[in-house]
């Protein structure tokens, strides 16, 4: 009889070591370890393979119900817990808010102070605030309404119904669905044909879209999303009606057919952007679209229809789904039409759109239909939570999460792209989103579902810190010193990273960093903020060093005479640029880093560049090199995937790399990478505490010989020598740049009498030449690298 024990072996598969290597996995039979690794003293590590089921859409429907309940159930007892108040709180706050009325100018009724939405002549309702010459005159025509006879006015509202036309008409057969939109005297009469995907996919799509944004950022309500795909796809008599999360449109008997366009285009952008973050482009059944079938497809092109087709010709994924509703989109939204952007659902379908033109590089397209969706915003009085007393708490809590998600990324597309910005915060006065008791919705409010609003809100604060930088340090040539302002907007940064709660906050100093999606889309802008602000101190540190002779003599910068300040303000940009690298690698094992997501590449460029000025500056190439591999690992990831901007960002990454190589220290991670057409494995350095233990093999960098020429006489820690065991404390040496990664929050924030650091010689000609040179106002904040290359050339 067989050993009971042969029967529990593990079944044939490699361990992970192996399987990044591509070689044979041996078991040794003794224990769970592999021979490769025993041999090489290697952590021998298992993966269980993915498994498929097959389940059915009734099941799945379940869940997804299932789903959406506990959802609302856990924010109607986050609202509780909110809300919960002692009955001293309570009444000491009921005192506190008790008006003085003897003390107040009595203001007349009439004056409206924040505005009101008024409807336009096309039957839209807009925003139109306190200084508007309508608002003026509708307040003097209230005045003088008992004076006036209302009989003009009704006959003429009659008429002007009646006089309404419908313009578009919707038809549907199966999946198959065709919009007819009516001729205008800006655009003609166009036929617009489009196919929705499977129940099953369309699911997995929104799931995806959902899992990289849902919480930080708000382009849609999951709950009515969700709800009408429930609805279209267990429709089978054509009378799908979209529910629209507002009463009144509900329950109208008219066939709304506008809106439902409108929501349709925004559906289709919602697969677009979700087939993105899925990174591969499919078929409408889900099934992946690859290179073996496009044998098989060429003889059933002909059979195909055009949407079919239409769809299976694109590359970029999502841009299937993007090309039908871009269709729909333009008829919404031609020059005759442009007041659709003011009704139901446009916001959502202008942000979505302008995202997806993020995605496929199209900046100039992306940052003009932003500016749309922002004007849109404004119209609709989003900016001053306008009909705050009239709306449910469910419809006024969409409106918020919409506007500051309009906010945001008209802030982090300004600060990609060098753009001023539109808007200041002093002319919003929306509140930020909360929760509330979602247990008891209103009528038609019953599908919505809002996740926690602590990770938007905080994005939100983040934003704006940021676009404070930008405003203060991106606009024009500084006429003052610019010391107070860059340690004000690095402390005030450090100050909102100390005051986020454990949920969304992150400990750095952990060995193996464990962290999710979400956090990650807060803490890569918390540390885009941190380079941002400390970007002209090390522009003008890297300038200086390329016109000194360094690079010929195989040196690199002194800061020996530079107070404590100047260090720790360069070692707060170095650990940002490094951690932010390090979250984005950590989502690898997840596949959760967005392969085509403008954000992630952005991001993970502008960390590289950073790392790399710091290396041709202040030789820290230990320090660095990991992750500058795992960096172009990614970037060569996305370039494998079709990711076109990713691959023009790879290569200015190595052109960069080789300007500033003056040691040869990173030639061969450069060769490594250079026309690298398969992913390279990563270089296997470990240390005891953050993995940087700098025993390289054959595969990696060896520079020790080059690295030993700079002491600490020079400003520096022995790199050469330099482990983290070995610091005890960032406080070993005032006057080094350390490459350490242990908080520095300490130094920033309690730095003695700030004021009179400006008195040290070496510190006070140091910023006068900063701020007299404005060096990075060159580059602006995009992180461009053309000024800079040319500027290399030249020395």
């Amino acid at each position: 009889m067989n050993d009971p024990e042969e029967k529990k072996r593990r079944p044939i598969q490699a361990c992970t070591s192996c399987r990044r290597r591509h070689v044979k996995c041996h078991s040794s039979g003794d224990d769970s370890s592999c021979t490769r690794c025993k041999e090489l003293g290697l952590v021998c590590e298992y993966v269980e393979a993915d498994r498929k089921v097959v389940i059915s859409v009734k099941y799945l429907n379940k869940l997804q119900e299932t789903i959406s309940e506990l959802k609302k159930e856990n924010a109607g007892l986050r609202s509780k817990d909110i809300d919960t108040k002692t009955p001293i709180n309570k009444k000491k706050d009921d005192i506190e808010e008790e008006p003085n009325v003897t003390n107040e100018p009595i203001i007349p009724p009439f004056l409206e102070k924040y505005g009101r939405l008024i409807h336009s002549r096309t039957g839209e309702r807009v925003y139109i605030g306190s200084s508007s010459m309508t608002l003026f005159g509708l307040e003097i025509n209230r005045l003088l309404a008992p004076m006036m006879n209302n009989t003009v006015e009704t006959s003429e509202r009659a008429s002007t119904d009646d006089a309404k036309i419908e313009e578009t008409i919707l038809e549907k057969e199966g999946n198959a669905y065709r919009i007819m939109l009516g001729k205008t005297r800006s655009r003609p009469g166009m036929n617009v044909n489009f196919t929705l995907p499977s129940y099953s996919y369309a699911m997995l799509l929104v799931d995806s879209f959902i899992s990289y944004n849902d919480g930080c950022f708000y382009f849609f309500n999951e709950g009515l999303v969700k709800e009408n795909l429930r609805r279209i796809y267990n429709d089978e008599n054509g009378g799908f009606k979209p529910d629209y999360g507002i009463d009144s449109l509900n329950a109208s008997a008219e066939n709304e057919s506008t809106l439902e366009t409108i929501w349709f285009c925004k559906l289709l952008l919602i697969f677009a952007v979700g087939e993105m973050y899925l990174g591969t482009a499919n078929y409408l059944n889900g099934n992946k679209l690859t290179d073996k079938s496009k044998k098989k497809r060429k003889s059933k092109d002909k059979s195909m229809s055009d949407t079919e087709s239409k769809y299976r010709e694109t590359k970029l994924p999502g841009s299937g789904f993007f090309n039908q509703a871009s269709d729909l989109f333009t008829g919404l939204f031609a020059s005759g039409s442009i007041d659709n952007c003011t009704r139901e659902g446009s916001i959502e379908v202008l942000l979505l759109y302008a995202f997806y033109l993020q995605v496929a590089d199209c900046t100039t397209a992306s940052y003009f239909y932003f500016g749309i969706a922002l004007r849109a915003s404004l119209l609709l009085g989003l900016h001053v939570d306008v009909g705050k007393d009239s709306l449910n708490r469910f419809e006024l809590e969409h409106r918020r999460r919409l506007w500051w998600t309009v906010y945001m990324y008209e802030r982090m597309l300004a600060s990609k792209a060098g753009l001023p910005l539109s808007l200041t915060d002093e002319d919003i006065s929306t509140e930020l989103p909360s929760d509330f008791d979602m247990s008891q919705p209103a009528a038609g409010c019953e599908s919505y579902i809002f996740p926690e609003a602590e990770f938007i809100s905080n994005c939100v604060k983040i934003t704006q810190i940021n676009a404070n930088i930008l405003r203060k340090l991106y606009t024009r040539q500084p006429s003052t010193n610019i010391l107070p302002i860059v340690h004000s907007l690095v402390v005030s940064l450090l100050k909102w990273k100390k005051s986020l709660p454990d949920e969304i906050n992150c400990d750095y100093n952990q060995k193996e960093l464990k962290i999710t999606r979400l956090v990650v889309n807060v803490m890569t802008e918390y540390f885009q903020g941190i380079n941002l602000a400390v970007r002209p101190l090390l522009f003008h540190f890297v300038i200086f060093n390329l016109n000194s002779s360094n690079p010929k003599s195989g040196t690199f910068l002194d800061l020996s005479k530079y107070s404590s300040i100047i260090l720790t303000l360069l070692n707060a940009s170095f650990q940002g640029s490094i951690n932010t690298i390090r979250s984005l690698w950590a989502l690898i094992p997840e596949n959760m880093v967005a392969m085509f997501g403008y954000m992630d590449r952005e991001y993970l460029f502008n960390a590289a560049a950073t790392l790399i000025l710091f290396n041709g500056t202040f030789g820290v190439y230990d320090a660095t090199l990991e992750h500058l591999d795992h960096s172009l690992i990614m970037f060569t990831k996305m370039r494998n995937l079709g990711n076109h901007p990713a691959t023009l960002r790879r290569e200015q990454l190595l052109k960069l790399m080789k300007l500033l190589d003056f040691n040869n220290s990173m030639r061969e991670l450069i060769q490594k990478h250079t026309d690298n057409i398969n992913v390279p494995i990563p270089l296997p350095i470990t240390d005891n505490k953050f993995g940087h233990k700098f025993t390289l093999n054959s595969n990696t960098i060896q520079n020790e010989t080059t690295l030993q020429q700079f002491k600490s006489s020079n400003g520096f820690h022995d790199i050469a020598n330099w482990s983290l065991n070995n610091i005890s404390s960032t406080n070993q040496e005032d006057h080094t740049f350390s490459p350490s990664l242990l908080p520095v929050t300490s130094q920033i924030e309690d730095v003695p009498d700030f004021e009179n650091l400006l008195s040290k010689g070496a510190d006070e000609e140091l910023w006068k030449q900063v701020t007299d040179q404005a060096a990075w106002l060159a580059s602006g904040p995009t992180g461009d690298l053309e000024d800079l290359e040319s500027f290399f050339h030249q020395g």
